[in-house]
Formats: C-alpha cells, sequence, structure tokens
C-alpha cells in the first residue's frame, strides 16, 4: 500500500511540477541562451521529489500547492524581465530612425503583458500559497480539555 502511494504522491508532483514549470517559462526563456528547458527540468524534478518524500498525501499536495503558489506569484517579474530583455532586441535591431517608436511600442506592450502577468499572479499565487499553507500544515490538532472539581456550593463566593 505504501507503494501506491508514493506512485500517487510521485504522479502529483509531476502535475504540480509542470505547472510551475509553466508559470516560471518567462523567467526561463529571458535568461537563457536558447536553454530554456534546462531550468523548467530543474523546478519540475524539485517539485516533484519534494513531492514524493512528503510523509502524506495531504502534506505532497499542500507542497505542490506552495511551489505552484511561489512559481506563479513570481510570474509578474518573470514577465517584467522577460518583456526587458525583449524590448533590448527591438531597440537594438531597429533603425536609426525608427529606435523611438520601436521603444515607445515595447514599453507600453512591456507594461501591459506585465500588468496581465500581476493581475493572474497575485490573485492566483495567493490562492494556491493559502491553499497550500492550509493543506502543509492544517491537520488533527489534539486538545485535552480539563475541568476544575466543582466545589461544594453552586453560588459564588467572596473572600476577603
Amino acid at each position: 500500500m505504501k507503494v501506491v502511494r508514493i506512485v500517487f504522491q510521485i504522479i502529483v508532483g509531476m502535475v504540480f511540477g509542470i505547472a510551475a514549470g509553466l508559470a516560471l517559462s518567462p523567467l526561463f526563456a529571458a535568461i537563457s541562451d536558447g536553454k530554456g528547458t534546462v531550468g523548467f527540468f530543474v523546478v519540475f524534478f524539485v517539485v516533484t521529489l519534494l513531492a514524493a518524500f512528503a510523509p502524506t498525501v495531504r502534506r505532497a499536495f499542500g507542497r505542490g500547492f506552495l511551489l505552484l503558489g511561489a512559481a506563479i506569484f513570481a510570474l509578474p517579474v518573470s514577465t517584467f524581465i522577460l518583456s526587458g530583455v525583449v524590448s533590448h532586441e527591438m531597440v537594438s535591431g531597429a533603425a536609426d530612425a525608427d529606435k523611438g517608436y520601436a521603444t515607445t511600442g515595447s514599453v507600453i506592450a512591456g507594461g501591459l503583458m506585465t500588468t496581465i502577468a500581476g493581475l493572474f499572479g497575485f490573485v492566483l499565487g495567493s490562492i494556491s500559497l493559502i491553499v497550500g499553507l492550509i493543506l502543509s500544515l492544517g491537520g488533527r490538532r489534539e486538545v485535552v480539555i480539563v475541568e476544575r472539581p466543582q466545589t461544594q456550593s453552586a453560588e459564588p463566593t467572596l473572600r476577603r
């Protein structure tokens, strides 16, 4: 039965690893020289391993949601970095007469893409982080309530 649980946790980790890698793909595209798949596979394997070694399935889902939430929450920064790289490429490749238009267009397009990524990133990232925290940290807590023994008198008395 333990083998089935571990296999299921690996599958959960793979799903969350693919989603986290896709959320960070703008960053990998911006910082790589045509080898953006290396970063994707690093994120994929880290998320898969963390979910596979979780003590329970609930904790595996919690770790997956936490890492996915962090990746989605970083989406606006990733998009901002990618738009900066693309803007640099556009301006450096434009003719001298068109550099002003290329700069203006790339700043407007980069700002819009970063704004849209910020909207999705902050909302979905926050939701995923909260769900991950609840699944990872939540659970059964045992509380023992100890009652004091009842006294003889039913009415409270003041002592001096």
